[in-house]
């Protein structure tokens, strides 16, 4: 069980390798983190200009 006030995910090995992507790109400090900028990066961009980002990242 997650500490109190946080939640457990499971995702694919391919959103993983994504996550890890943003971490990379955005010095995060942790997986959470990552998925916490990668959220706020889907929020306020369009949605093929952060897969494009994403896949761009894997590419490299």
């Amino acid at each position: 069980m997650p500490p109190e006030g946080y939640q457990t995910i499971t995702i694919s090995d391919e959103v993983f390798q994504q996550i890890l992507a943003v971490m990379t790109e955005y010095e995060c400090d942790s997986v959470a983190d990552a998925v916490g900028t990668a959220s706020a990066i889907a929020l306020s961009r369009d949605e093929a200009e952060l897969a494009q980002i994403l896949a761009d990242q894997l590419a490299e």
